[in-house]
């Protein structure tokens, strides 16, 4: 029998979390006897650790013991069958599933993230955007708008897959036992592809273990001021670990 460690990241978000805890019991009582799900909650309410900052000391503590793991945010949905479609899938050389994570507020498939790795342009135009309010807020309007036309990619490797909810096999952890973030938050999708390239693993899109996305809870409190700090600072440590 298979086994599955989720870690779910919460920050004042309560009745999220209750939603999401649900899905997953939904979908792991109809593979009841063929895969143990086990849940973890990081609560960040009390002491804001970011989000890998309460979620790795579980995943340290405890991956070793699983089949797969996964760390995710609370304002998501699973399917019902994600569980049995996840056991019809091959995992061998993978280190990194990646769900179909859908967004109906803005009609948005969140994965593929990042088809390809990014290159220096990307991480100077990146410094510029988060080195500015007013363009960070433009960024993302453009983004909101861009991604009305988001469309849909079949089963595919991928470089990167949405941070909202990451998914990694035994191999990955076999790999990476323990793991600490440089930084307090943002950039984890950059780091996990680097973590999975450099342990000559995959990171696989699979479109089969669907998931929904209602939004935003936790990071919807932060100012936009603060969370374009986070990610420069978080972009910054990541190029020069990895690039």
């Amino acid at each position: 029998m298979k086994n599955y460690l989720l870690i779910c990241v919460t920050y004042h978000s309560d009745e999220a979390l209750r939603q999401f805890v649900e899905s997953v019991n939904r979908a792991a009582e109809r593979v009841k006897g063929e895969m143990q799900v086990d849940i973890e909650i990081a609560d960040n309410g009390a002491d804001n650790r970011g989000f890998l900052g309460g979620a790795l000391p579980i995943y340290n503590a405890k991956a070793n013991a699983y089949d797969y793991v996964s760390i995710s945010n609370v304002d998501l949905q699973l399917a019902p069958d994600f569980f049995e479609q996840l056991l019809t899938i091959d995992t061998t050389h993978i280190g990194w599933l990646a769900p179909d994570i859908y967004t109906a507020k803005i009609n948005r498939h969140e994965n593929p993230c990042m088809l390809s790795r990014p290159t220096k342009s990307n991480f100077f135009i990146w410094n510029i955007i988060y080195s500015c309010t007013w363009i960070y807020r433009l960024y993302h309007a453009l983004y909101v708008l861009k991604s009305r036309q988001s469309r849909e990619y079949p089963a595919c490797e991928i470089y990167a897959g949405h941070g909202s909810f990451m998914l990694f096999t035994k191999a990955f952890v076999a790999q990476y036992p323990e793991l600490h973030f440089p930084t307090f938050m943002y950039g984890e999708e950059i780091w996990f592809a680097e973590l999975v390239r450099a342990a000559e693993l995959k990171t696989s899109y699979a479109p089969t273990l669907r998931i929904a996305n209602t939004g935003n809870i936790s990071t919807g409190l932060i100012n936009q001021k603060q969370k374009s700090a986070w990610s420069k600072e978080s972009l910054h440590a990541i190029k020069k670990i990895f690039f």
